[in-house]
């Protein structure tokens, strides 16, 4: 968590190109070394709330680890 520059809002990264309507959906981690780290999630129409609710929990939770190091 101390290599972590910042973290992207929640977005669409497009379809997966083997059925129209499976996309997806996901953020990234940017270290401070210029690297990305894309965390994704793969979602038809009918359970997009599911997934970005997961994705959310997650993302939530990564960045309060986040802020407690840089805390300390």
């Amino acid at each position: 968590m101390a290599r972590v520059e910042s973290i992207s809002k929640i977005k669409e990264y497009g379809q997966t190109g083997q059925i129209i309507e499976e996309q997806f959906i996901g953020f990234a981690i940017h270290l401070k070394n210029n690297e990305t780290i894309e965390i994704k999630d793969k979602y038809h129409y009918s359970d997009w709330a599911e997934v970005k609710i997961r994705l959310s929990k997650l993302r939530d939770d990564i960045i309060a680890k986040w802020e407690k190091v840089q805390k300390k």
